[in-house]
């Protein structure tokens, strides 16, 4: 159940990423939002400081003002007698610079009070009326100090403070820390991915039984396949996916073993109807051997036979070889109008004998990378095959230009439907099986050819008649 345990697997990984992902959110905005704080800090304490520093004294009414400013910063000094000034503590003006402090360690227990019920009206108001801007809730404590409230926290917040010398006396300026926000969106990412956590496995889940079942339909599609049923594909008519893609594959994998198979069965058709004939004649003569006078001649008829039989089985071997590529480490550059001209010169006075023409063309011959023996014996190939089907009278012609070789003759050609299956080892038309050879010509042609990757073509010459045989190098 491969398809399955990827999908748990996959939505496990999800969750496990999503919580991942979440937790460093949280470190990041965390982050973010006390640099935030420290900068607010930093400023509300430069501010009041130089105000402090132009007026040259601690004016009573410096923390009559609100405790939090706009900015949501909160201040109060100490002087140099000693004297407070402002809802928190002695204690905390003891650090310099940042600090953190719980609100029992910075505030006085009045303004303790004050802050509790203002948080209880911050969470009175989130019940009934929230607003984007956050609840305001104010509370006179000590007969004149506001608590103005502009931001939404949690009370047992720790806050984060700043304080230095300024004048003869002390200054610590105070917000809320993050620490408690921090902590509430790590819930909210857990409590999210508890609630997605049965979805995306049931989503998983679901779509990891459809993907199985899919394969599983493959893997009994390709049983049947193994135990014989090549007419049996598997893709659908639409390419959806990768599963589609390997059933699209099978079924191309189906119809080549389909056809090598029809070709094996063919071949040996062939093959067993070749060889019968020499076979027969062989026996005929090693059986009259004994009876007749003149034994040579018998023995050497028997001889001939054997040699046939044994080129037949050497050429089957060698385009065995050619179609395993084996002789593909014998390539270097071959100039293919230096091939033409050689085998031209070579078949010329063949094709005349025959009473036949051949002539040549060649334009801008290519030099290409491949077997020169091979080539020479493709080309020979078709020539050989040209002069013996074309029949008497008949002109053939080569025509080589670039990495293009061209074939033609003015014979009686070959139907179209037979056109694939001449290639085919020891495949004859029926009106070939009166002529010399075995019908492995163009099967070695097509042998060569694929070792070379060339582009192998068959089709009627001009005005419908004869064979017209294309040849296409790939060039380096």
């Amino acid at each position: 159940m491969s398809a399955l345990r990827q999908a748990i697997a996959l939505s496990l990984a999800f969750l496990v990423l999503l919580t991942l992902g979440g937790l460093l959110l949280d470190d990041v905005i965390t982050e973010e939002f006390r640099a935030e704080t420290e900068e607010a800090l930093r400023e509300e304490y430069q501010r009041i400081s130089d105000r402090l520093t132009r007026e040259g004294r601690f004016p009573e009414e410096i923390v009559t003002a609100e405790v939090f400013s706009d900015s949501g910063v909160g201040y109060a000094v100490l002087r140099a007698d000693g004297k407070v000034l402002g809802p928190v503590l002695r204690g905390a003006f003891d650090s310099q610079g940042f600090d953190i402090l719980e609100a029992e360690a910075l505030f006085q227990p009045k303004a303790l009070e004050t802050l509790d019920r203002i948080f209880d009206l911050i969470d009175e108001d989130d019940e009934e009326e929230p607003s984007d801007s956050g609840p305001a809730a104010e509370e006179t404590a000590t007969g004149q100090l506001a608590f103005d409230v502009a931001f939404e926290s949690e009370a047992d917040l720790g806050w984060r403070i700043y304080s230095g010398a300024v004048l003869d006396g002390h200054l610590v300026v105070y917000a809320p820390g993050v620490s408690a926000f921090g902590s509430d969106l790590t819930s909210v990412i857990l409590v999210f991915v508890v609630i997605l956590s049965l979805p995306a496995l049931i989503i998983g889940l679901i779509f990891g039984i459809r993907a199985q079942r899919r394969l599983n339909r493959i893997g009994a599609g390709f049983d049947r396949i193994a135990d014989g049923e090549l007419d049996l594909r598997l893709a659908p008519k639409v390419i959806r996916d990768d599963i589609d893609e390997l059933a699209a594959r099978i079924d191309g994998a189906t119809e080549r073993l389909q056809a090598s198979i029809r070709q094996m069965s063919d071949f040996s058709a062939n093959i067993a109807h070749d060889l019968r004939t020499p076979l027969t004649r062989l026996r005929l003569h090693l059986d009259q051997a004994d009876e007749a006078e003149d034994q040579t001649s018998h023995r050497e008829a028997a001889i001939a036979q054997m040699d046939d039989i044994i080129a037949i089985f050497g050429a089957i071997q060698r385009i065995a070889r050619m179609q395993s590529q084996g002789r593909r480490d014998g390539f270097a550059a071959v100039d293919l109008g230096v091939v033409v001209e050689q085998v031209h010169e070579i078949y010329e006075a063949v094709a005349q004998d025959a009473g036949q023409s051949l002539s040549c063309r060649i334009t801008n011959a290519a030099t290409i990378h491949a077997d020169r023996s091979l080539i020479m014996q493709l080309l020979a190939n078709l020539i050989e095959n040209a002069i013996r089907h074309a029949g008497e009278g008949a002109r053939i012609a080569i025509d080589l230009s670039g990495s293009w070789l061209v074939v033609t003759d003015d014979g009686p050609g070959i139907p179209e439907a037979e056109r694939g299956r001449v290639l085919d080892p020891l495949y004859r038309l029926d009106r070939s099986r009166n002529t010399a050879g075995a019908g492995l010509g163009l099967a070695m042609v097509k042998a060569i050819a694929e070792l070379h990757e060339a582009e192998l073509a068959l089709m009627y010459s001009a005005d419908e008649r004869g064979l017209r045989i294309e040849v296409r190098f790939p060039q380096p």
